[in-house]
């Protein structure tokens, strides 16, 4: 993405320039020829005065075309190599695809993934990485700017790949203006104090407690006592960051070997090791869901499968750490990933054995209980089938044969009704009866429906005659008898 050839040339092959104590480049570009004006993006360069006052060797340049930035930005690469602080200050547009940002010169025109207008912030961290602890990226552009210039590039700065002990601010043009010059125009000025106390600026990178651009000529004899109450904060916060901003800011401290020792045993800590193992493993959400989800198949529940590894997973792993003989890290290797995927995958086989022996079981004594009941045929069997198997491999052919049974006592039933001759005037007698012994044969109109024929079917299983919702000749009788009998 638009890393011009220029750009990486300036970093390769160049010769020793002669040695520079410090060194800054201050570019501003205000006036585009294809782009929108940058408003005050000039007055970064006047900070050259107070840096030239402070012992910096300053190249500065306004609104200059990507052919003039070339010789500037060697020169400056070469000086950086042998320099003891770095200050850079950007002003104007710059554009991003996201992951990598670049400044732009002032003739830029259309900005393009590929296109040598414009100067890569990766490879001037990379300068500026040579001076760790005394390096300073200034940018100053329109927090505003929202122009998406194609598919790939948007206004803007993107995300940072900053090298140790660079320290970047950005913010407005004219607010980073007076930054520079503020820093330097004192002597034992804080910079981390200035950054601090105005929130138009933003900070990223190395933010030690005190970062001095211009030392007081006694600045090296009081320089040891003064950092005891910086080794002490140090000590105090006892974390890796502690022990290396302090190292970086202080390397003449007397302290500044036992910095470096703590540094040391932090960083190669088992813990911080495993962690850092882990994190080179570069696990996708969806890999770190299947360990969960193998975990879990082990009994060492994760307290979910959403692809995070929380307390729940740490506590997961280091268990199951702690079982295999591994140490108690909870961080994963990728021998262990493949140990416990391996582990999961034999449980889940065992899972699917046993599950596949116990439906053969389950089907075993379902044909044995068929074989006893429903395949002989009768509706008495068919009913004791259902009442054990009601979802049984032989379910369907017994509810079948019962619903054929059932029609066919239907049919059956009404053509014993219809011998029996029934006119209307019985018929409305008969729904009226069951009216009002309270059976809900429907309307009373001498045609005998579905509502009539529940209704008979209620009145049979009340009066322990079979229940087939049709008149019989016991049926009839005794709803007349109960009629007339009143």
């Amino acid at each position: 993405m638009m890393r011009s050839g220029w750009m990486t040339a300036m970093l390769m092959g160049l010769a020793c320039s002669a040695a520079a104590e410090d060194t800054a480049l201050l570019i501003g570009i205000e006036r585009y020829e294809n782009l929108r004006r940058v408003a005050s993006a000039d007055d970064i360069i006047g900070g050259a005065r107070s840096l030239r006052n402070a012992g910096f060797v300053v190249d500065t340049s306004s609104d200059s075309t990507a052919a003039e930035l070339i010789p500037l930005l060697n020169q400056f690469a070469q000086e950086a190599q042998s320099a003891e602080r770095l200050i850079v200050g950007l002003s104007g547009r710059f554009v991003t695809d996201g992951a990598s940002s670049w400044f732009l010169a002032a003739d830029s025109d259309s900005p393009a993934p590929f296109n040598a207008q414009a100067v890569s912030l990766d490879s001037i961290l990379t300068v500026l990485g040579a001076a760790p602890g005394q390096a300073i990226l200034v940018l100053g552009y329109d927090l505003n700017a929202q122009d998406q210039f194609d598919a790939y590039l948007r206004e803007g700065i993107g995300q940072l790949d900053i090298p140790q002990g660079v320290t970047v601010v950005h913010g407005a043009p004219n607010t980073v203006d007076d930054l520079i010059p503020d820093a330097v125009a004192q002597p034992g000025t804080n910079l981390m104090q200035l950054l601090r106390d105005n929130r138009r600026l933003t900070v990223e990178g190395y933010q030690p407690d005190q970062l001095i651009l211009r030392h007081s000529s006694d600045d090296q004899v009081a320089q040891a006592p003064s950092t005891l109450p910086f080794w002490t904060k140090a000590q105090e916060t006892d974390t890796a960051d502690a022990y290396r901003d302090f190292a970086l800011s202080y390397p003449d401290s007397p302290y500044a070997a036992e910095a470096r020792r703590r540094l040391d045993a932090i960083e190669n800590d088992p813990q911080r090791l495993a962690e850092i193992a882990e994190q080179d493993l570069s696990l996708t959400r969806n890999e770190r869901r299947e360990i969960q989800r193998d975990l879990t198949l082990l009994d060492y529940s994760t307290r979910g499968v959403d692809g995070i590894f929380g307390p729940g997973s740490r506590r997961a792993i280091r268990n199951w750490q702690q079982t295999n003989g591994f140490a108690q890290t909870s961080f994963l290797t990728a021998e262990q990933i493949n140990r416990i995927d391996a582990q999961a995958s034999r449980k889940q086989a065992e899972i699917d054995a046993e599950a596949e022996r116990v439906r053969q079981e389950t089907e075993r004594l379902d044909r044995a209980y068929w074989e006893e009941t429903g395949a002989r045929g009768d509706v008495a069997g068919y009913r004791a089938y259902l009442n054990r198997y009601p979802e049984g491999l032989f379910s369907q052919e017994a509810k079948d044969a019962l619903a054929e049974e059932e029609q066919d006592q239907r049919e059956s039933a009404s053509e014993v009704e219809q011998r029996l001759d029934i006119n209307p005037v019985v018929a409305r007698l008969i729904e009226s009866r069951l009216a009002q012994m309270g059976f809900n044969p429907g309307r009373v109109d001498g045609r005998f429906d579905n509502d009539t024929r529940g209704a008979i079917g209620r009145y049979q299983t009340r009066s322990g005659l079979p229940a087939t919702g049709y008149l019989d000749e016991p049926t009839l009788a005794r709803l007349l008898a109960d009629t007339f009998g009143r």
